[in-house]
Order: structure tokens, then sequence, then C-alpha cells
């Protein structure tokens, strides 16, 4: 009986876990209850999982012209090893994961940190999780993303079952790792176009029309001295409308009829 693809795919997955599993039995290494952590994982308070760092100024544009100045640097590395007859390094899928990945709402501009969850990612790029796990490992081969895995203990774990429970990767970029496996050329290539996006911000700051300073604020006017004739009329209105008062004749109340 023949076999489909498929079968013969599940059949050779089955066989590697076999493999692995028994080997690090032997060699003491088994993971115990908590098998759905990977072994390269830290806790999210570990020191060794805080790999988050500013990648500008910490500025929304400064920022936002970080991440573009990189995802061009990429889109210009891949075309240049077609041309020289490689395969593309990243491909488009690579391309598009990198810019969601370092423009998406989840990069936190001030401290740098970026992490994602897959599901995010998925949403964003429209790609099934397969093919961003394939760009994220062509990413990372290459030099312009690294990430630590995390992990966090359950809080109220089921007797023999898991006590600590995968969760979203911490990424980070690092211009050494760029320069050791993408070259050092794609290095100083993506520091010449950040240089160039730092510019134009700066030369569109000062085009931006600045406010003219508040003027002093005016003087309060004061109310004109009274004059004699003044103080009479406002004495004589006040007399009137109390209803008695001097009259204009001599100075006595008028009789009453």
């Amino acid at each position: 009986m023949s076999l489909t693809y498929s079968d013969q795919a599940h059949l050779a997955r089955a066989t590697r876990a076999l493999i692995r599993s028994t080997g690090a039995r032997f060699a003491g290494r088994e993971r115990g209850q908590d098998r759905q952590v990977h072994r390269e994982s830290y806790d999210v308070h570990d020191s060794r999982a805080q790999v988050s760092r500013r990648c500008a100024d910490g500025t929304e544009a400064g920022t936002l012209a970080w991440a573009d100045a990189m995802v061009k640097t990429a889109r210009e590395y891949d075309l240049l090893e077609r041309n020289k007859g490689k395969p593309r390094p990243l491909k488009d899928t690579g391309i598009v994961v990198l810019e969601a990945v370092l423009r998406g709402h989840w990069h936190d501009f001030k401290s740098g940190r970026i992490d994602p969850a897959l599901s995010q990612i998925q949403r964003a790029t429209g790609y099934v999780r397969q093919t961003i796990v394939d760009a994220l490992a062509r990413l990372e081969r290459h030099g312009f993303l690294g990430w630590v895995r995390r992990t966090e203990r359950i809080r109220n774990p089921i007797a023999g079952g898991p006590t600590r429970q995968q969760i979203n990767n911490s990424y980070f970029v690092d211009e050494s790792r760029l320069a050791s496996r993408a070259g050092r050329y794609v290095r100083d290539r993506f520091r010449q176009l950040l240089a160039r996006a730092k510019a134009r911000l700066a030369l569109k700051a000062k085009q931006q029309p600045v406010a003219p300073p508040p003027g002093p604020p005016s003087p309060v006017r004061r109310p004109a001295p009274k004059s004699e004739l003044s103080k009479a009329l406002t004495a004589l209105g006040a007399a009137v409308g109390r209803g008695s008062g001097p009259s204009l004749d001599n100075g006595l109340s008028p009789p009453s009829e």
C-alpha cells in the first residue's frame, strides 16, 4: 500500500520527534512537565529576556524613519543578491514581515520594546503562520532581526500538568549582527540611508512656520478721576433714585400735595 505525500510527511515528522525524544531521554535532557516550552526560552522577568533597546531618538517620526531605512536596506540587499545570480535571501514575505514588526503599533518607540504575537503579525500581513515563521527565520539568519523566546509561570497549574507557558517573543535589531551576517556593506548602507532620513526630518522641522512669541499684556485701563461736576451728577442721580433729594431751585425737598 503506497502512502500519500501528506502521510509520508506526517510519518517523517513523527520519526524525527521520536528520535529527538529518545536522544534527550538518554542524555538526561528531558523537559518534564513543560514539554511545550522551548529549551532556549527565558522567564519574562529574567535579565536574559530583556533585549529591548531604543532604535532611534524615542520619537514617532524618528523611529519610523529608522524603520523605513532598515526596510529599504533589506529590500536593496535582497535585490542585490538576486542580481548576483543567487537566490533571494529574504524574499517579499520576509521584507513585508520585517516592516510589519518594526512599524506595528506594538513597537514602543520610547523603550524600543517589540513583542507582537504571531497572530498579530498574521493579521497585519495576511500571511499564514508557517509563512511568517519561515520569513522570521530568514530575517534572523541574515541579521535583520533577532529575538528571545519568553515564558511565564502559570498561576493555577493543574496537578501533573505544565507549570510554565510560552508567551510572545521579544524582538530586537543589532547592527553588529547585521554586519556579521549580511555584510558590513549592508550595515554601512543602512547607516547612509538613516543619515539621509535624519537630514530630511531636520529640514522639514526648519521649514515649519514658527508662531511668533506672544506680545506683552495690554495695560489695564484705570478709570479717569471724576471731576466735581461728575461727582455732583452722580450724587443727584442717587438721590433721585431714592425718591428724595434737594430740588434744583432752592435745595429743599419739593412740597407734598
